[in-house]
């Protein structure tokens, strides 16, 4: 008679000798076949997500550039359309923070079909508008709500997943472990969310001021003078366009895309321009500002369509790569341990432009339709001789917090 492993081995087919390395085996492809089906679902889930912020992007991008014709077809004065404007900046200001904290209490779900329903909402209203009130009433929903719940969309899918209702098919883990950590988890947030929402609002502005009068108010400048001036030249883009050339929306809209496609692909050439400068981000800065206020300016005094299209071209590039290396020179003066409070008040700076930018638009569009542009210009000017007066201290700075990191 034949011992028990060598039968259980040679005479019953399909039973194996049981060891730990092929119960091992054998966990493991349980644990496989089990996330399997779980990491379908949630590339399902993201590619659907990348689809619905897609569709709304692209509603927002055909309908943002039509707003200056609109609302002057109400009977506006570009002045009024840059006020209009403006509280639009202030609302997105304000709102961000109070929509985030209702975000991590309500989860991003929750408040990204909430945020999408105001904003289509908002859209409605505004293809229904027939005179001024209803069209500032329209810009509402969307000023409160547009944008912010897709960054939170990729923080909850790129960072936990866990109010998603996603599992974490890359470490393989079980529902009761998911069970746990989304407990966990709800307990932090709620930790988060214990204060009002006016204590955090109190907190960022504390913050901002100390950043905004740190040693690093220059480079805060050169942002808020460089963002203005650009968002100058596409305020009354549209518009613009019509009256000195009677270009038809339809042509401008194919300029504009143009523009996109090409900004799109600068970043691309970013690495290359780089090493060309030897990552000396200030230098690059600074010569693609002069690049942009000399752009703006033959945007200004073009006599042709085509030199129109020139300038669009060439500024597509030369503003693409000054955000980046804004951005860059931020994270190096500051250090890379206060990254994302550099980030975020870098956006509220941003946000103060999307405030001002309207209103200078209005009032200089009553002079000329050449006049934000031309005012842009001359912002641009000021950002180039502050950066031109700081350079020297800027580069210490930066060659010493080299040498201490």
């Amino acid at each position: 008679m034949e011992p028990e492993g060598r039968r259980g081995l040679g005479s019953a087919p399909g039973l194996a000798l049981t060891t730990p390395e092929s119960e091992q085996k054998r966990r493991t492809e349980a644990k496989a076949g089990a996330a399997g089906p779980s990491a379908v679902r949630a590339r399902r889930f993201l590619l659907c997500l990348y689809l619905v912020g897609f569709l709304d992007l692209f509603g927002v991008s055909m309908v943002v550039p039509l707003l200056s014709l609109h609302i002057k077809s109400l009977g506006a004065s570009p002045t009024v359309a840059g006020i209009v404007g403006s509280s639009y900046g202030v609302l997105q200001l304000f709102s961000s923070t109070l929509v985030g904290c209702w975000s991590d209490v309500a989860g991003r779900r929750a408040s990204l079909l909430v945020c999408i329903l105001l904003s289509a909402l908002g859209y409605l209203l505004l293809g229904a508008a027939t005179n001024v009130f209803l069209f500032v009433l329209a810009r509402v929903p969307a000023g409160l709500v547009w944008l912010l719940p897709w960054s939170e969309a990729k923080l909850g899918s790129a960072g936990n997943g866990l109010q998603w209702g996603k599992t974490d098919v890359l470490s393989g883990k079980s529902d009761y472990d998911m069970r746990e950590a989304a407990t966990t988890h709800g307990a932090r947030t709620r930790d988060k969310t214990a204060w009002p929402p006016w204590v955090e609002v109190a907190s960022a502005l504390r913050d901002m001021k100390s950043l905004l009068f740190s040693e690093m108010w220059d480079i805060f400048l050169v942002r808020l003078l460089m963002g203005v001036a650009v968002m100058l030249y596409y305020s009354n883009f549209v518009l613009a366009l019509e009256e000195r050339f009677g270009v038809r929306p339809k042509v401008t809209g194919y300029l504009i895309s143009y523009s996109s496609a090409l900004g799109a692909t600068a970043g691309f050439a970013l690495g290359p321009v780089l090493r060309l400068y030897k990552h000396n981000s200030h230098t690059l800065l600074l010569h693609s500002s002069v690049l942009t206020c000399t752009l703006l300016l033959l945007y200004s005094t073009a006599p042709t369509v085509g030199a129109v299209i020139l300038s669009s071209t060439l500024l597509s590039f030369s503003t693409a790569i000054g955000r980046t290396c804004i951005t860059d020179l931020q994270l190096t003066v500051g250090g890379a341990q206060a990254s994302g409070t550099l980030i975020g008040m870098g956006q509220s700076v941003t946000a103060v432009g999307r405030i001002i930018a309207p209103l200078l638009s209005g009032v200089a569009q009553e002079v000329s339709p050449c006049g934000p542009p031309s005012l842009g210009v001359v912002l641009a000017l000021v950002a180039i001789f502050i950066m031109s007066l700081n350079k020297p201290r800027s580069i210490g700075d930066m060659s010493d917090k080299l040498k201490s990191e």
